[in-house]
C-alpha cells in the first residue's frame, strides 16, 4: 500500500513539476522546456559558441514511454533497442521540425542532464560528467528515487552506476547528424 501511495505521489509531483516549469510534450519520448543560457560563454564540440542569453531547449524524457518496458532481465537488450529506436526517431523528427516550429527557431542548443551512461558523441552530443557538488548529489539521489519508483527493475542494475551527465547538442549538430536523407521521390519532385 505504501509503495502504491508513493508511486501516485511521484506521478502527481512529476506532472506538477512539468506544469510549473513549462515542459511541453514533443512526441512519445521527448518533452522540452525553454530557458535562456545563464552561464559563461561556452565553446561546443562543433565550434558553436553558446553565449549568455542564448535560448536552450531543455530535454526531458517522458517516463510514460517506458511503462511497458519488461522487468525481465532477458529483455534488457530489447528495451535498450526500443529506447535507441525512439531517441533516433525523436531527433530525426526534431531536425525536420526545428525550422518550422516557432519555439525551436530561437533555440541555439539542446541540453539535458541524465543518469544514462554516456553515449552519443558520434551523433554530435557533447557529454560531460557533472562534478561531485551538493546539487549533483541531490540530482543523483532524485534519479535513484525516480528509478526505484518508476523502473524498479532497473534500479538494482544501475545502483552503483548512477552518475549525472550533462548532454549538449547544438542546432548545427542536430541538423548535421539527424536530418533525414532525401528520398528518391523527393528528389524527382
Amino acid at each position: 500500500m505504501k509503495s502504491q501511495l508513493f508511486y501516485r505521489f511521484m506521478c502527481w509531483y512529476d506532472a506538477h513539476w512539468r506544469r510549473r516549469h513549462g515542459v511541453e510534450k514533443f512526441d512519445e519520448l521527448l518533452s522540452f522546456s525553454f530557458e535562456k543560457y545563464a552561464g559563461e560563454r561556452r565553446m561546443m564540440n562543433d565550434g558553436t559558441c553558446i553565449e549568455p542569453g542564448d535560448w536552450l531547449a531543455i530535454l526531458h524524457f517522458n517516463r510514460e514511454c517506458f511503462a511497458n518496458s519488461s522487468a525481465n532481465p532477458r529483455d534488457d537488450i530489447r528495451n535498450a533497442l526500443r529506447f535507441r529506436k525512439l531517441i533516433l526517431s525523436s531527433f530525426r523528427q526534431l531536425a525536420v521540425d526545428i525550422n518550422a516550429n516557432e519555439k525551436f527557431v530561437m533555440v541555439k542548443a539542446f541540453h539535458g542532464v541524465s543518469w544514462l551512461p554516456p553515449h552519443g558523441e558520434k551523433l554530435g552530443f557533447l557529454i560531460e560528467r557533472l562534478p561531485d557538488s551538493m546539487l549533483n548529489q541531490v540530482r543523483k539521489f532524485y534519479f535513484k528515487i525516480l528509478l526505484n519508483t518508476f523502473f524498479p527493475h532497473l534500479a538494482a542494475a544501475e545502483k552503483n552506476r548512477i552518475q549525472p551527465h550533462a548532454y549538449w547538442l547544438t542546432r548545427q549538430s542536430l541538423l548535421k547528424n539527424f536530418t533525414p536523407e532525401p528520398t528518391h521521390e523527393s528528389l524527382i519532385s
